[in-house]
Parts: C-alpha cells; sequence; structure tokens
C-alpha cells in the first residue's frame, strides 16, 4: 500500500515540506541556501518568476511586483495587480506557485502526487476548498487537508519523550504568521483527539508588523518628512506607495524578531518616498513594542479561557501548553500565558517546524488514492466479486497489531497475512466462520506494510489485500473535528420565518454523513416559477441563518419537475463532508421519483466596505430600538451589554469608513470579522432572552395545564402529559427556542383537549374573553359578551361554549397577518 508521506506547511509568511520515512521525518532544505524555511514571498520580473529569500531581496528595489502575506486573503475574490506582467493573481494562483517551488526542493525518484497541506483550524469551508484548489493548481492529483493544531500535537507526541498513562488535556497555542488558533487536545496512551477549538483567520504576526509602521515608523516619516495620511495612502492600490508598504512591513518585521531577544533594537529607514531618497535611523525599545501588541496578545488569552470554559474546566485540569507558530518567539505571550493560565507553558518543540513535522507522520499513515497506470492494470485482474470488511488500527504504540476480517464469499476459505519485508508469514490458515483475527508482529518505530492473500480449496489465490499499512510507535489522531455547525436553512412556519437545523454539530469528527427527511412546506406546481431551495450554512446552530456561511446552495424550479410536488410529500437529503471539506449534497423527491445532486468546493466569497456597512446598518437599528425598551423599563444591565454591541458596530463602521475598496492590507477582511462577531453577539444576547421569555411561558402552560390535570382526574390526559414532559429538562437546557416552543404548543394542544371535554371548563375561557380589548366586529362582540354573562348566571354552560366558540371567530388572527408577509417567494419550502 503507498501512502501519502508528503507534508506542506503553507503558511502565511513561510511554508515546509516533510517527507516521512519508515518512522523518520526529513525536513527539505532549499537548494538555494540550504534553509528548511520558503518564505511566502513572489517577485514577477518580467518573464521570470523569483519566489521565497530572492523575492524578499526585491522588497526595496521594487516592491511593487511583491506578493505576500495573500494566505490571509485565501477564500476571497481580492486579487494583486502586478505591473510587470499587468495581471490580476488571485490568492489560490500564488499559494500554487508556493506549492510548486517546494515541490522543486524534493530530489527523489518518486513522483509527488498526493501531499497533505495544513490549514488553521478556524479555516472555514471556502478557505479550506481555496487551498485545495491551490494544491491541484500547483500539479498534485491528491490533497487532504490537516488541522494545523493537530498536526503540531503530533510532532509533539511523537518527539518528546513524555508517557501519557492517564487522559491528559493539552492547550495547543498556534500563533502564526496570518493566523491563530487554539485547541483543547485530548491525549491517552495511542490517540490524540481535539475537542475544541477557537482561533481568528485574520490575527497573526503580521498584525504586530503593522502595528509597528503605523504606529511608530509612519508617525517617524510624516514627522520629518511633513507629510499627512501616508498611512492610508501606504494600503492603496491607486497611489504610488503600495511597494513601500510592503518595504516598511519587511523593516517591521524585522525589529520584531530583534525585540524577541533584545531589549530594544535600532530601525534603519532607506527608503524613495515623492522620488527622494529618505535615510533615517531610530531606536524602538522593547517597552513600546509590548505596549502596542499587549491589547493582541489579550485577544488570545481570553480564546484560552473561553475554550477551557466552553468545556466545563478549570486551568488545573490543563497539563501543558504547547506553543507552536513564529509570534510566539515574542517573550510577552509567554509570560501572560504563564501568569493567567497557570500551567507549564511548553515551547521546547521548534515552532516554525512543528506543523510540517507532525503533518509528514499524519501523511505516512494515510493511503494514497492515486494509483499508478500499472497498479491498476493489476488490480483490474483480480476478482472484484468478492466482498470483505477488515479492521486494525493504522496507528499502533504496541509491538503487535490485531487485524480481523470478515468474508463475503462462499469460495474463499483461508487466508494469510505477510509483512512486506519477509520478516513475518502466517502461513495459510483456515477461515473461522468466513472471518480471521490475527496479531501481527510489528517492526519498532516504522511504518509496517502488510499483503494478505484469500484462497480457496485449492489454495487458489482469489484476492490481494495490499492495502495494510500500520505505523508503530507514532500516536494516532482520532479524525479531524468540525470547526462550526453545518446546518440547514428551513422554514419555521409557526413563526414566518427561517431557521437553522443543525445536520452536523461542531467537533464531530471527520468524514460525515447523514440522511434528513423533510416534508414539503409549499406545492411547487409543474412548469411554475416557483422554487424549493436547499441551503447550506456553516456558522452557529442557534443564530439566524443571515449570520451564518452559505456553503452549498441547490434551488429546484417548477421547470425542473417532471411531476406536481405537492405540499406535505416526503423529501430525502443526503448530505456529505468529506475529511477535507468538500460537500455533497443528493435530494430525492420521491412523489416525482427525481434526484437532483451536486458536489460544492466554493473557493471564493465577495467582501466590500459598502457591504460591511449595509449589514452593519441593518443590524444597529434593532439594537438602538431595544437600547431605548430596556431602558424605559430600567433594565440597565441589559441595556448596558446592548450598548457594548452598539458601540463596538459604529467603531467597526467608522473603521470601516477610513479605509478605501482597493486596500491592499488585511483591514476589510479583519473588519468583517469583527462585524460577524458583533452581530452573532447581538443574536446569542437576544435569542438567551427569548428563550427566557420562551420558558417563562412554558412553565405557565404548564402551570395551567396541571391545574385542569388535577380537576379532572382523566387517566388518558395524565398519561399524555407525562409522555409531553418526558424530557423536559433536555428541552429546556437545550437553549433551542423551537424546541421549546414546540413543548408549549403540545401542552397548549393537551390544554384544549381536557377544557373542551367539560362545558364548564368554558367558564375560564369566556372570562379571559371579556378582558380582550379588539374583536373584529365590536358590536357582534359586545352582544355574544352580554349572552354569556346571561348564560353564566343562569349556568348554562352549554350555551356558554357556543357563545366562546362564537367570540374566538371574532378575534384578529395576527397569526393570519404574519403569514401573509411569509410568502412562498421567502420560504424554502422544507418543513
Amino acid at each position: 500500500m503507498k501512502t501519502i508521506n508528503f507534508a506542506i506547511d503553507l503558511g502565511t509568511t513561510n511554508s515546509l515540506i516533510a517527507k516521512y520515512d519508515d518512522g523518520n521525518i526529513k525536513i527539505y532544505n532549499n537548494p538555494l541556501g540550504l534553509k528548511q524555511t520558503l518564505p511566502s514571498c513572489i517577485a514577477f520580473r518580467g518573464n521570470r518568476t523569483v519566489i521565497g529569500d530572492k523575492a524578499l531581496d526585491y522588497l526595496e528595489k521594487d516592491a511593487e511586483n511583491i506578493c505576500m502575506l495573500f494566505k490571509r486573503k485565501m477564500g476571497t475574490q481580492d486579487t494583486y495587480f502586478v505591473p510587470s506582467i499587468d495581471k490580476e493573481m488571485s490568492p489560490i494562483e500564488l499559494s500554487s506557485l508556493i506549492l510548486k517551488e517546494l515541490k522543486n526542493f524534493v530530489n527523489d525518484e518518486e513522483v509527488l502526487d498526493s501531499v497533505v497541506i495544513t490549514i488553521p483550524a478556524s479555516f472555514d469551508t471556502i478557505q479550506s476548498n481555496a487551498t485545495k484548489k491551490a494544491g491541484y493548481l500547483a500539479g498534485f492529483k491528491e490533497v487532504v487537508l490537516l488541522q494545523e493544531p493537530i498536526a503540531a500535537c503530533l510532532a509533539f507526541a511523537n518527539t518528546s519523550n513524555i508517557e501519557v498513562t492517564d487522559k491528559q488535556n493539552w492547550i495547543v497555542y498556534d500563533f502564526g504568521g496570518g493566523t491563530f488558533d487554539v485547541a483543547l487536545v485530548e491525549v491517552n496512551d495511542r490517540e490524540l483527539k481535539v475537542t475544541d477549538n477557537l482561533g481568528d483567520n485574520y490575527l497573526g504576526g503580521a498584525d504586530f508588523d503593522n502595528l509597528i509602521v503605523e504606529h511608530l515608523i509612519v508617525p517617524f516619516i510624516e514627522d520629518k518628512l511633513s507629510l499627512t495620511n501616508l498611512w492610508k495612502d501606504l494600503k492603496s492600490k491607486t497611489t504610488n506607495f503600495k511597494g513601500l508598504y510592503f518595504e516598511l512591513l519587511k523593516i517591521s518585521e524585522e525589529a520584531k524578531k530583534e525585540l524577541s531577544h533584545y531589549e530594544e533594537t535600532e530601525i534603519e529607514i532607506d527608503i524613495d518616498v515623492n522620488g527622494e531618497n529618505f535615510y533615517e535611523q531610530f531606536i524602538i525599545k522593547r517597552e513600546q513594542f509590548e505596549d502596542l501588541i499587549s491589547s493582541r496578545v489579550e485577544q488570545t488569552i481570553t480564546f484560552i479561557q473561553d475554550v477551557i470554559k466552553n468545556n466545563q474546566l478549570l486551568n488545573s485540569q490543563i497539563d501543558r501548553v504547547i506553543l507552536i507558530g513564529g509570534t510566539t518567539y515574542v517573550p510577552l505571550i509567554k509570560k501572560r500565558i504563564a501568569d493567567a493560565i497557570g500551567v507549564e507553558v511548553d515551547s521546547s518543540i521548534d515552532p516554525t517546524s512543528a506543523v510540517v513535522h507532525g503533518a509528514a507522520y499524519f501523511a505516512g499513515s494515510k493511503p494514497a488514492t492515486v494509483i499508478e497506470i500499472e497498479e491498476k492494470e493489476v488490480e483490474n485482474t483480480i476478482s472484484e466479486t468478492i466482498d470483505f470488511k477488515l479492521f486494525y488500527e493504522q496507528n499502533t504504540r504496541d509491538l503487535e497489531e490485531l487485524i480481523t476480517c470478515k468474508v463475503n464469499s462462499g469460495d474463499v476459505n483461508s487466508y494469510r497475512i505477510m509483512r512486506k519485508d519477509g520478516g513475518y508469514d502466517s502461513g495459510v490458515k483456515t477461515l473461522d466462520d468466513d472471518t480471521f483475527s490475527e496479531f501481527v508482529p510489528l517492526l519498532e518505530g516504522r511504518l509496517n506494510p502488510f499483503k494478505i492473500q484469500l484462497l480457496n480449496d485449492a489454495l487458489d489465490v482469489l484476492k490481494v489485500i495490499d492495502t495494510v499499512a500500520i505505523n508503530q510507535g507514532s500516536y494516532n489522531v482520532q479524525g479531524q473535528p468540525l470547526p462550526n455547525d453545518i446546518c440547514m436553512e428551513v422554514d419555521d412556519l409557526d413563526a414566518s420565518t427561517t431557521r437553522l437545523d443543525l445536520v452536523f454539530a461542531k467537533g464531530s469528527i471527520l468524514p460525515l454523513k447523514k440522511k434528513i427527511y423533510k416534508t414539503a412546506s409549499k406545492t411547487i406546481l409543474r412548469q411554475s416559477k416557483s422554487n424549493l431551495i436547499i441551503n447550506i450554512i456553516e456558522g452557529k446552530s442557534k443564530g439566524l441563518p443571515s449570520s451564518g456561511l452559505s456553503i452549498g446552495y441547490i434551488e429546484i424550479f417548477g421547470k425542473d419537475l417532471e411531476e406536481d410536488l405537492i405540499k406535505g410529500t416526503d423529501i430525502e437529503i443526503e448530505i456529505e463532508v468529506t475529511e477535507s471539506r468538500d460537500l455533497k449534497i443528493n435530494v430525492f423527491l420521491q412523489s416525482c421519483d427525481q434526484e437532483f445532486k451536486n458536489v460544492f468546493s466554493e473557493s471564493e466569497r465577495a467582501i466590500s466596505i459598502n457591504k460591511i456597512n449595509m449589514e452593519i446598518n441593518t443590524v444597529l437599528g434593532d439594537v438602538e430600538e431595544l437600547i431605548k425598551t430596556n431602558n424605559s423599563e430600567e433594565n440597565f444591565e441589559y441595556s448596558h451589554q446592548l450598548e457594548n454591541i452598539r458601540v463596538g458596530l459604529i467603531e467597526t463602521q467608522i473603521a470601516a469608513s477610513l479605509i478605501n475598496d482597493d486596500d491592499v492590507s488585511d483591514a476589510k477582511f479583519q473588519l468583517d470579522d469583527r462585524k460577524r462577531k458583533l452581530i452573532q453577539n447581538f443574536d446569542d444576547l437576544t435569542r438567551n432572552k427569548l428563550i427566557a421569555q420562551e420558558i417563562e411561558e412554558y412553565n405557565e402552560s404548564k402551570s395551567n395545564l396541571e391545574y385542569h390535570l388535577n380537576k379532572e382526574e382523566n387517566e388518558r390526559f395524565q398519561e399524555k402529559y407525562t409522555r409531553i414532559i418526558k424530557n423536559e429538562r433536555e428541552v429546556i437546557n437545550s437553549g433551542n427556542k423551537y424546541l421549546i416552543r414546540s413543548k408549549i404548543k403540545e401542552l397548549d394542544e393537551l390544554y384544549d383537549s381536557i377544557i373542551q371535554s367539560s362545558d364548564e371548563n368554558f367558564i375560564t375561557y369566556f372570562l379571559h374573553m371579556k378582558f380582550v380589548t379588539e374583536f373584529i366586529n365590536q358590536r357582534k362582540a359586545d352582544k355574544l359578551l352580554k349572552q354569556g354573562d346571561e348564560a353564566l348566571e343562569k349556568k348554562d354552560y352549554k350555551s356558554l361554549r357556543h357563545i366562546v366558540y362564537g367570540l374566538s371567530a371574532l378575534l384578529p388572527d395576527y397569526e393570519k397577518e404574519k403569514q401573509k408577509k411569509f410568502k412562498d417567494d421567502s420560504r424554502t419550502g422544507l418543513g
């Protein structure tokens, strides 16, 4: 069996490539300069493209033809204009050039068709797909993605001498050049499992560089040259300063590195501004640098504290914090983690190479699906009619491992297992009830490939299983967790809106597959313009559909149907997410006997300043209205929380107004990220209040029902009531208003059944009607109310029942009005 073996850490500032080779990891050096790291920087020199350190050298001479930090724009529609080739380059295209250059580091005789590429744990589906697309564009036939904290953990676990006997909790603190992740990892003596993660795709060492430029270097230059607005001009595509921006970033990066080792550093500025040379030197002290970055560092501490708190752990239950990523060289980071968390901060592993090192371990255990033509021809000669199921651990720390196989073929009655180095041969053995279980010895610290033969009575080989390889001495990883909920947008007819229905929860181990059964919430006639929408969204399942990210969208129109789709008919939807985050949707309409399917790998999304402002304005009105309401009700604590969100939204809007759409920095992506988080906070805050109201209404419905239930003493009603409240605690604690609402509906329906079982129970109904202030026909209602009083006086409860029915018919139908607004074209069509 061929394993992938090769791994690439595609970094924001630096990239590396490594290979797994029989238990050993080889990190390749750049043939030019013999450094392991390749700066993720590209210079375009007419017909010549220069990548890495040489490209950085051109920052001083020709910065406008240099592209760098493009990983942070992965998955967006932003491009880099390169004057020397008169072309816009996308982040995907630029990343593919880095990947191609890394391939050149490898001089091995084997063809490099398959590769594991690492991504931040908090990368969304679109960013992940963009990374894969870059891999395929670079010429790889198979690209497997691996989350960076998992890779770092594998490197640490497989190279350290730490003995783990009982379960431990590790925090992986990954602060790279462009992204930040914190992951909670559960470790035992056999495997690693990422149980939770948080992160920010727009927080990294590059932000520290930006702060030095914005707050120290730019003011110094402006003061010396009597300039204004230099910071804004530096980042604009339409001014002559684009190249200067990247040149100053390089200077600040060097200063940051110096300040990680020394208390102060001297910056030397030798640049051309408006056609004139400017040469000056000045000192930056570590204290100044730490003051600049402290708020960003505190953000990362909050992430650690949140991931610990979200998993109901104490700081004392964290065994170690593992530092990875080049930014962790900054001394303030290690100090603040130690002070805030109070546990061991482990920086023993090389933070710059840990990710590629661990990814290579992963690649060494991952079977390659790309099969050479010669192998396929051999495979096709082997019988495909023999079905079997094989079970074994791909990674183990034991010196022997159990291989179990169930064969579903009457022709096979024996088997033989051979280790490919010739060191082990089980000999031919008979199957026991079409099954075998065999412990096989393993060579220590290396990959152990095996060949299994399935034979008939005459000892003819009917099938060869050539895909078994067991990695001895390495930790296994229990799959890759989903970083966000995956949901489906569905209609909520009661609330006259759409909501999110959870499909796969955050933390679920990839790959994932599920069949969901829904009903059509509207009729779609053949050849009509009506449509059925399958919208798969990545984001919080309890949030608003608009707060998530659409990652798969299928629209089925009436013209696509062979038969009418009638309201209430069944719809079968199969949703699959692969380990590398491809999304597959298969929709089957049973009444039409039609199937619609698609594979989604969206790799771009647009972000504009206008869109950010528009979305903030949409929410801002609601926030301000709620603040006004809560102030009038003297609910000042809740109002204060809303005020913090309002201020955050306005600050984001002001910051957005100060930058242009042609800004070459990451500012608008950071603002978009901040906007989404503030809207999510608003959604969380208002949802919690709504849930509290729903719980209050639930308790009121339950109390009213219990009063009448005790009066009736009807066994049938009691049984139904017990069934309704059986999972009450689970529903209330779910924090899901839709589940609570459905329980209220069940309680109310039972209440109505009890009331209607006896004429006397309509007394309560009638008394409630007397307090109603609005009827459709007030004159008719007054007449019925007078008749009701007379029936009550005579104890004529049978007549009272019909009077209540009459009054009910005169009540305004607010629900109907809401339904009118929730028109067919606003619905998904899924109920």
